[in-house]
Formats: structure tokens, sequence, C-alpha cells
């Protein structure tokens, strides 16, 4: 028979043995040591260790459930999280046949936990700023949602009502392979300039909170004529991500000043931010972006990413 509760200081260990024999090949940090996730969920200022379920068999934890809260203002000086919106934000069950009613159990007791704290609108999966916990550990290069090949977490959901409201659609650039040319490039390297701040400050406190200890990066493209800001990046070392013992690179934020768009110097910036990694002795780039984001996926693919998988956000059901 199941037994539920909360998190206990002593559960990592048989955690993360669960995290490596049930998460998917692409998109999760595996193998994940012990230290790994102590420190990127556990040790987060935000953990409640009551919005974190396990399920135990014969006292041997075989799953767990993770709900939490983005935050009332990502950018502002208050650090007070938005309890009206909750999240699951994982959901892991040991391999096994007739796992649906642990499923389905956890999932209930994590939504329980988010109601009894006062959320109005449940989602599962993750989406800025509602993102909680797991940076650099599942999704790419940023959290946003399921893994399409998170089968145990997707049953879950959809059995339960919940709907997909969005997907990312996660790319991979291979930087072992010769660089894809750029044929604005040389024109484009005359007019402008790449400006790099390695460990960069993070203006949001809760963007510190999530990749702060993942040494990020910033880069700004400028025109070398009058300075002018053209495009801004960030990226940030994925150290969890060994699964192939490659060293791997998260990039996100990509942005292009809304009047310099449509001029070549997004893909630019992409091609120097590769050319800069591949000086670092990173091996894989790894970014994402919403599905529905025609430029944003032609850009990646003319720049030499290969689409690799996809995160769905869900959202619950309007209750009857």
């Amino acid at each position: 028979m199941d037994r539920f509760r909360p998190f206990r200081n002593g559960d990592p260990p048989a955690l993360v043995e669960l995290w490596n024999g049930a998460l998917p090949d692409v998109g999760a940090a595996r193998p994940l040591g012990v230290h790994e996730f102590d420190t990127l969920v556990m040790g987060r200022l935000d953990f409640d260790p009551q919005g974190f379920i396990v399920a135990e068999r014969d006292g041997h934890p075989v799953g767990f459930a993770h709900a939490g809260f983005g935050p009332a203002e990502p950018d502002g000086p208050s650090h007070r999280p938005d309890t009206e919106l909750g999240t699951v934000a994982m959901l892991v069950v040991e391999p096994g046949p007739d796992r649906a009613d642990l499923e389905r159990e956890l999932l209930r007791r994590a939504e329980e936990y988010l109601r009894a704290r006062g959320a109005e609108v449940l989602y599962a999966g993750g989406c800025y700023p509602l993102n909680p916990f797991y940076w650099g550990l599942y999704g790419g290069s940023e959290f946003a949602g399921i893994l399409g090949s998170h089968e145990c977490f997707r049953r879950a959901v959809e059995a339960a009502g919940y709907v997909a409201t969005g997907q990312a659609v996660l790319w991979e650039a291979d930087l072992t392979i010769p660089e894809v040319r750029d044929p604005k490039g040389p024109l484009l390297r005359r007019i402008t300039r790449v400006e790099v701040a390695d460990d960069a400050f993070l203006d949001s406190w809760w963007d510190a909170l999530a990749l702060g200890p993942f040494r990020p990066t910033k880069y700004r493209l400028v025109s070398k004529i009058d300075d002018a800001p053209l495009a801004r990046a960030m990226t940030w070392e994925m150290l969890g991500y060994r699964r192939d013992g490659r060293c791997r690179t998260g990039l996100l934020d990509l942005e292009v000043e809304p009047s310099q768009r449509r001029k070549g110097y997004g893909r630019h910036l992409v091609a120097e931010i590769l050319r800069h990694a591949r000086s670092q002795m990173t091996e894989v780039v790894e970014v994402q972006t919403a599905a529905t984001n025609a430029a944003a996926m032609a850009l990646y693919e003319s720049a030499g990413f290969t689409r690799v998988e996809t995160a769905t956000l869900y959202r619950l059901g309007q209750r009857a």
C-alpha cells in the first residue's frame, strides 16, 4: 500500500535514484548527483517541504510530485510568491506497470497543496515567470513545460483534465561540426561589435535564484557608428546536462531591438555566440522557442540548430 508524506532531509539519495531511472534521455540532467539535486531544488530560498510530496511503498520512495508558485513581482522589490497561480512543476514515478493510480494520487495531492495556499488557477509544467524549480535540471535552456517524452507526467495531467496552453520547441547546435556560414556575417562584422559580460549580474531576483549558480554571460550587439543597441541575449553553463559527456551551454532571452528587426542582427548575434561558445570548449548549445514563433524557428534552423524535443505547458480546465 502506498503512503504519502512531505519531503524529509534524508530523501535526496532515493529521489535522485528515482530521477535517474525515470526521466527521459533528452532534456533532463542525467545522471543527476545528490548534491546537484539538493542544491538546485531543496536549496532554493522558496522551497517548501510541504509542497514536495513523496510516495512510499514498503518504506522506499516510488514517486514524488513537486508544486510551487511564481513571483508576484519577478523584476520588482517584492520577493513574495504569487499564490493565486500555482503549478505542479514535477512528477516522477518509478517505471513499472500499474502506475496510473499512483500518478493520479500524487497529482491530486500536489493540487491540494496549491489550493490550500490560495491557488485559483493551476498549471502543470512551467513558463516564465511561473517556473519555480528545475532550471538547470529539466527542459533544456529554460524550464518551459512537460517534455514530450516524459510520459507519466503527461499522462497524469491529461487524465486529470489539464489542457495544453502552449508548446516550446527545444533545439541543439552541435559545435563539433563546421559552423553554418552566415551570408551577411562579413558585412555585419564591419558595422557592429559584440560586447560580452561574463559572470554577469542579473537584473531580476527571480532570474538570480534560477541562474545565479550557472555563471550567466550577457551579450550585446551594438553599432560601431553610434553604440546604439541592436540585439541582446544571455547564456549559462548547463553543468548538470552530461548525459552524453558533452559540455553544454544554454541560450536564452534573444531579443532584437524592434526598430532593427529583419536586418539579420539576431542571426548574426547567434552566430557570434556560437563562435564564442566554441572558444570556451562548449560542444553543444541548447535553446528553445515557442512553437508559434515562426521567425525564431527559422532563425535557429538557419544557424545550424536541430529540433530535439518539445515541452508543453498545461492548464487545468474549469471545475464544474
